[in-house]
């Protein structure tokens, strides 16, 4: 799959011209400050309605705007299909969503064309708080299977509902049957998370195996839940062992005046040479993990698809010499859509001799002349 045109308007300094992209490397050049970032994070934001930076959606305006439109055609082996997003701060704030002119709900959207997505700030995803890589797996464990939407929305509902009823104090029959209801609510996400981690795990080794010299630390994942709790004893013994603690937590939880306990608090642990790996890695090292994460989610959201999908990487040569570039484009490879964005063309001249390259000046993004990237 791979995004052949972008419009927008109202996108943060974009001038709104639409883009004509090619099929393979697309490299996005220009100084600091002119868009090139603000692009790559459109073409994100088209697919996966978020983006890689942290701000949220009211940073995506232009200054002075109050609405914007994204919108794309995009194609797979057998077909094309035209995405549209528009938001506006209203108030309320209104997001409405179209596949081919059609509105789409929020799932069947984020299904149709995922951008998988890397930058400076991936770091956070070895480094960060947990809540990082939570988000991760479910976004992946989303991708492998999307009935995990309404999991994953079931499961935070109740949540909410069963902190609104310990804060209000109700009654011990009314708790625990909110209690009941997370225990099968949480079982499910944990064991949707659980088969994300294990299918993660080989695939995982083997790029960072690539990724990573030789010398480098051995890096292993596995989920961590509470000390009680054993993902691999299966749903039906998960959902006993949830509701008997949250029987036995009720009144720790009552003074709290929350859950203190379940999903939300569970961590893709990360260790490196037996260490964590917040402790044991360097920042390079750290990226390098990060961007291994990135890919093994990609490679097994495409081997699940059968397709391969647009892989987006701002600034691509920032925090990476030129061994560790060369080895990621090794790994990224030319069978699928790629966006890259520098602002250093000496450096890309020497690791990307080749593709459709574009310059972002003042938010125009003009298409430079065909051929070797100068």
């Amino acid at each position: 799959m791979w995004l052949e045109r972008l419009g927008s308007t109202g996108f943060r300094n974009l001038a709104g011209d639409p883009i004509l992209f090619a099929e393979g490397v697309n490299l996005i050049v220009g100084d600091n400050g002119h868009g090139k970032t603000n692009l790559l994070e459109a073409v994100t934001v088209l697919g996966n309605l978020r983006s890689f930076r942290a701000a949220g959606v009211r940073a995506w305006l232009r200054h002075g705007d109050r609405a914007l439109r994204v919108e794309g055609v995009v194609h797979s082996a057998t077909s094309s299909l035209r995405l549209r997003q528009v938001l506006d701060l209203g108030p309320p704030l209104r997001r409405d969503l179209s596949l081919d002119g059609v509105a789409s709900s929020v799932p069947e959207y984020l299904a149709a064309c995922p951008v998988f997505a890397m930058s400076s700030s991936d770091r956070e995803l070895v480094t960060g708080p947990p809540q990082e890589r939570r988000g991760y797996l479910d976004r992946l464990a989303f991708l492998l299977d999307t009935t995990t939407w309404d999991e994953l929305r079931t499961w935070r509902r109740v949540l909410h509902q069963r902190n609104a009823a310990l804060s209000r104090r109700v009654g011990a029959a009314e708790l625990a049957a909110w209690g009941t209801r997370l225990a099968a609510a949480s079982a499910r996400v944990v064991c949707r998370r659980r088969e994300a981690v294990e299918r993660l795990g080989p695939v995982l080794a083997g790029l960072l195996a690539r990724l990573l010299p030789k010398q480098g630390p051995e890096v292993a994942i596995s989920y961590r839940t509470e000390p009680w709790a054993d993902p691999a004893d299966g749903y039906e013994v998960l959902v006993h062992e949830y509701e008997k603690r949250y029987t036995e937590t009720t009144e720790r939880d009552r003074e709290l005046g929350f859950t203190g306990e379940g999903p939300h608090r569970h961590d893709l642990r990360l260790r490196a040479d037996g260490r964590g790996a917040r402790d044991a890695l360097s920042a390079g090292q750290a990226k390098s993990v990060a961007s291994a994460l990135r890919l093994a989610a990609l490679e097994l959201v495409e081997r699940s698809r059968r397709e391969r999908l647009p892989v987006v990487v701002d600034d691509v040569d920032a925090e990476l010499d030129r061994a560790a570039l060369e080895r990621l484009l090794d790994v990224l490879g030319t069978e699928r859509q790629i966006f890259l964005s520098s602002a250093h063309t000496d450096m890309v001249r020497l690791v990307v001799p080749a593709g459709r390259r574009f310059e972002m000046r003042e938010g125009v993004c003009r298409r430079m002349p065909a051929g070797a990237i100068e």
